[in-house]
């Protein structure tokens, strides 16, 4: 399929999913999923089983089907979809690995961002490995991925798994904050404004990213969050595993002071239980003042 044909049908179903509209959406689609084209029985079944609520159980079996059919003739997001929905993806869960890493070989970026996210922190059957993450992320943030862009950025910035390379990390960062990447706001602020990872202060960057910073946290204010001190080390990638905290929203690094700040919703998880999820999740860290 012609990739402005299959931006003109995503465009079309956009709207008809806005107007609650299914049988427009499969109108627009059936046409080449009788064709057997690979995209367009992903784009119906994905649509279905991810934008709609799944309520008729004879539409989401042949949805199913045809999302099996598109995997098998080696659709990359096929496949990693139908390994995210049908094969649980755990930690150490050979068969969902296996799939995924054929999806991100095959070149699907959300299967690309995923394995840079294990190879970051460790969390899956097989090694910690910072070069195998830069790698994967890089696959991702070039074919636009914001939040593969930040991490690549940042593990520049840091000398992570390869040489560090500034320049490279803030070009990195600053096409994740031109999409919007809420953490790329915050650590180009701090990189411009106080020459955090070794950056030259820059006070025209600096008011840049942090009117983009002040203006995404009005439209999008902030939750309640608690600072941590670190005794020790912790880096990024080792962070993520806090949003595996049922009730925490997000992290970011303080910059200077070893710390960090975690954001969390207070209906789901209280300030002590975070404390003590904080330390469960093994890190040698305590409340900042």
């Amino acid at each position: 399929m012609e990739e402005i044909l299959r931006q003109e049908l995503l465009a079309k179903t956009k709207q008809a999913l806005n107007a609650d509209d299914w049988n427009a959406v499969v109108r627009l689609w059936q046409p080449w999923v009788q064709q057997g084209d690979a995209e367009a029985e992903y784009q119906l079944a994905y649509h279905y089983l991810w934008c709609t609520p799944c309520d008729d159980e004879a539409t989401c079996d042949q949805m199913k089907e045809l999302l099996r059919g598109a995997a098998a003739k080696d659709h990359p997001d096929a496949i990693w979809f139908q390994a995210t929905r049908e094969i649980h993806p755990r930690e150490t869960n050979p068969e969902f690995e296996t799939e995924l890493l054929r999806a991100g070989q095959l070149g699907s970026v959300f299967a690309q961002r995923a394995l840079g996210v294990m190879y970051a922190t460790g969390e899956w059957s097989g090694p910690k490995d910072l070069a195998e993450a830069a790698r994967w992320y890089r696959l991702a943030a070039e074919k636009g991925n914001a939040e593969s862009q930040y991490d690549l950025g940042f593990m520049l910035l840091l000398g992570e798994g390869g040489p560090k390379n500034t320049e490279e990390g803030l070009m990195w960062l600053e096409r994740a904050g031109g999409q919007g990447e809420y953490s790329a706001f915050r650590l180009l602020v701090d990189c411009y404004e106080n020459g955090y990872c070794d950056v030259a202060v820059d006070a025209a960057k600096a008011q840049l990213w942090r009117s983009r910073l002040e203006e995404y946290e009005r439209l999008n204010p902030p939750g309640p969050s608690r600072r941590y001190s670190i005794d020790g080390a912790a880096s990024q990638s080792s962070l993520k595993g806090l949003l595996d905290i049922e009730g925490v929203t997000g992290f970011a690094f303080m910059s200077g002071d070893n710390q960090f700040s975690v954001s969390y919703e207070p209906a789901l998880i209280t300030p002590a239980q975070l404390d003590e999820k904080i330390r469960a999740a093994g890190f040698s860290a305590s409340p900042a003042e």
